[in-house]
């Protein structure tokens, strides 16, 4: 309440102090009328002209009097400012005058250029224009970036320092020591370890002793397939030899015959249609030979190529020993040269790998972590439950790899843990399972005695019903009983049976 009162109290000094400066609009329009009234009467005095709106656009032909003494303060004030904007318009009006006037001259004098050149000349001076202005933005933005690296401190020399530099990346997840070891250590080469360098040793022996046997199995392999080789080339050799004088003999018998022709095959010929004479056959026996002393030279051309081929010189052992040593030692030499061109293929392939190895790790970590918090979790409820100790579940043997075999994905996780986590859930399976079977079976036995009791009791019912006498109407849809009495047969005749009895 208290902050009310006072914000009220702030809020009426506020508009005490602003009542003297809030009209209302009636007020505010005569207010107005009488000052433009009382400044017209100081402007245009003489010729009764009245003043223009609004006051700050008055033109060079207003005369104000500037021997006004009653005038004082403010109005005297803007008067004075008035005169002197008179006078600073009638100067530029003059000046602007004068300009056009030599304006007016100097095209007089160009009167003869045509107005095709001064559109050219305008033309040229606003392309001028906009490449000046596109200069000058260029310049301004060149001026910013200057502006800008000159803020920033200057350069030192760590400025290009890695440690500097990657001071704000985030550094790398630790490769796993399998990784590390099966990739082989790199370490420092101050602390060099003597048994290291002499394993390596061995290793890089034992790689090139693996190499020659396999260079040694490559050159027995070549020797035997050109053994098969040269067998391949003598039966081939003894095939053309024997083809070659087959068609040797056929081609000479048949020019033997061709030559040979009798008078009669030569009438028959002359009197064939085609009229051929000796002069036709004599060009065609010469092309057939020339062709045939061609075909020869071939033959006997590819016959010693192919025998020059089949027979090789046989080398002494000695000679192949050293050649295969000096391959050896070529192929170890040039084995860096051979190797360069894969190598960026070969570090992307290892890379790719250690991170598959890596990745791998990291999952088989996590994965076994999260294992083992599960079986504690499973280790804790069966500390506290009834359920396993009452349907333990009989041991199972799992047949396992032997170590030759392959090692699955959780077989290397189940390295990682003491016990199987999918054999205690099989152990909590199976306790569940058995005492759903149990409580089937007592439920079920319990319903079985209260079966025999219920027929047991509608038994006794009907017995007691019996022996009542009481009976239920079947056509009756009520379902009302009716009694029958044993003693209801006598209806009052009780001296009959007295007398029955006397008898």
């Amino acid at each position: 309440m208290e902050q009310q009162h006072s914000f009220l109290e702030i809020i009426q000094k506020a508009q005490r102090s602003l009542d003297p400066y809030i009209k209302q609009r009636q007020e505010a329009a005569q207010i107005r009328r009488i000052l433009a009234s009382h400044l017209s009467s100081h402007v245009h005095q003489n010729r009764g002209i009245s003043l223009p709106r609004p006051l700050s656009l008055v033109g060079t032909g207003c005369e104000v009097d500037g021997t006004s003494h009653g005038v004082r303060g403010l109005q005297k004030e803007y008067l004075r400012c008035v005169r002197a904007n008179v006078k600073a318009k009638a100067e530029y009006d003059e000046i602007s005058r004068q300009h056009q006037r030599r304006l007016e001259d100097g095209g007089r004098e160009l009167k003869g250029s045509s107005s095709i050149d001064g559109v050219a000349s305008s033309l040229k001076c606003f392309i001028d224009l906009v490449s000046q202005r596109q200069k000058h933005e260029r310049l301004r933005i060149i001026q910013d970036y200057v502006d800008v690296l000159a803020q920033k401190p200057a350069a030192t020399l760590d400025h290009l320092d890695p440690q500097m530099v990657l001071k704000d990346v985030e550094a790398l997840p630790k490769m796993p020591s399998e990784v590390l070891n099966g990739s082989g250590p790199i370490k420092n080469p101050a602390a060099v370890d003597l048994k290291e360098l002499v394993d390596q040793l061995e290793k890089s022996v034992l790689r090139a002793k693996m190499l020659l046997q396999r260079e040694q199995n490559l050159l027995a392999k070549i020797k035997t397939e050109d053994t098969t080789i040269t067998r391949d080339h003598g039966t081939r050799l003894s095939a053309v030899g024997t083809t070659r004088s087959t068609l040797i003999n056929w081609i000479e018998s048949e020019l033997s015959r061709a030559g040979e022709g009798n008078p009669e095959s030569c009438s028959l010929n002359t009197s064939s249609p085609d009229k051929r004479g000796k002069h036709f056959i004599a060009s065609e026996l010469l092309l057939i030979q020339r062709q045939y002393k061609r075909y020869t030279k071939a033959r006997e051309s590819l016959v010693t190529a192919a025998t020059d081929l089949s027979v090789l010189p046989d080398a002494p052992v000695a000679e192949i020993q050293t050649s295969m040593e000096s391959s050896e030692l070529y192929c170890i030499c040039s084995g860096m040269e051979i190797t360069h061109p894969y190598l960026e293929e070969m570090i992307s392939i290892s890379n790719e790998q250690k991170a598959v190895i890596q990745q791998k790790s990291h999952l088989t970590i996590s994965l076994s972590k999260q294992l083992k918090e599960a079986n504690q979790g499973l280790d804790r409820l069966a500390e506290e439950s009834h359920l396993l100790p009452t349907y333990p579940m009989p041991a199972v043997r799992t047949q396992r790899n032997g170590p030759g075999g392959p090692v699955s994905f959780g077989d290397e996780i189940s390295n990682h843990q003491e016990l199987d986590s999918s054999s205690r859930a099989r152990a909590w399976m199976y306790a569940a399972q058995s005492s759903s079977y149990a409580t089937g079976a007592i439920v079920s036995d319990k319903l079985d005695e209260g079966r025999t009791t219920l027929n047991d009791a509608q038994r006794v019912l009907l017995e007691l019903q019996d022996l009542l006498g009481l009976e239920i109407r079947s056509g009756d849809r009520s379902g009302t009983q009716q009694s029958r009495d044993i003693w209801a047969v006598l209806h009052g005749n009780l001296g009959v049976i007295k007398g029955d009895g006397m008898d």
